[in-house]
């Protein structure tokens, strides 16, 4: 009904849609007159990208914050049993093997109490204890709770087997900003003009448009892009591209960023 009416008044006033939609947006050359201009995070577009670098950073942050209390804690239980630790006899209570390691339990007896504690054993013995077997061990007097097997490696390589994974997400995390950092500056410095679809297709919801453009020196460049609406070929079509760059590229009003009126 809206759009029967706008052509009618249209209609009336002598005006096509195109000249109507034309007085609404503004021209490329009052768009390029903004620059810098002044942009901000698009909610549809650019919400989600930020979210998940803020939750890959936040993982990443987690992670390695409680490795690094983690081996920091480590390695003052070391330095305090290698100076005050009192030697004991412990027996294994449970042993159990996973990838690359074994995780050894075994329970001690001091001062008319029992106290237990673990550690890894070394990957470089060959694995003969025994559940029920007694060995050597170093523990606090003031905290018997410390407590290390006398002898046995405190880390192994394949400690940094999970640490190697969980690099994926700071590394994911700093990429995504870069790519949010360069689609700031695009959104701020690009130079716009006019570009011509020389492809459409569906893809998923959306659609790909594939398009070619002309610098400021009339060199042609060529872009893709993901819209919600569906171009004709041959089409024209808004870009913006680094001038420095212009292979970096993208279509106008782009997802990720808005401009501030």
């Amino acid at each position: 009904m809206k759009g029967a009416l706008d052509q009618e008044v249209n209609g009336m006033f002598g005006a096509s849609e195109d000249q109507v939609r034309s007085a609404r947006e503004p021209s490329i050359r009052e768009i390029n007159a903004t620059i810098p201009r002044r942009v901000r995070l698009d909610p549809d577009g650019g919400y989600a990208p930020l979210a998940f670098v803020l939750i890959f950073l936040c993982v990443g942050a987690i992670w390695f914050g409680g490795a690094f209390y983690y081996y920091i804690q480590q390695a003052r239980h070391r330095d305090a049993l290698n100076r005050m630790g009192r030697e004991a006899i412990a027996t294994i209570t449970e042993i159990y093997s996973g990838r690359g390691s074994t995780s050894v339990y075994y329970t001690f007896r001091f001062s008319d109490a029992v106290y237990q504690g673990h550690a890894r054993f070394p990957e470089d013995r060959y694995l003969d204890i025994h559940v029920g077997e007694q060995i050597p061990i170093l523990f606090l007097p003031a905290d018997p709770s410390v407590s290390h097997p006398s002898n046995w490696a405190w880390w192994s390589w394949w400690d940094l087997g999970p640490h190697v994974f969980m690099l994926m997400f700071p590394i994911f995390g700093v990429v995504g900003l870069g790519y949010l950092y360069r689609e700031r500056r695009l959104a701020r410095f690009g130079w716009v003009t006019e570009g011509k679809v020389i492809a459409c297709a569906p893809k998923g919801s959306r659609f790909r448009v594939d398009y070619e453009f002309l610098s400021e020196d009339g060199t042609e460049f060529d872009g893709a892009d993901e819209c919600s609406d569906e171009y004709e070929t041959e089409s024209s079509i808004r870009v913006i591209y680094s001038r420095k760059n212009p292979k970096k590229n993208d279509t106008y009003p782009m997802s990720t960023y808005g401009t501030l009126e």
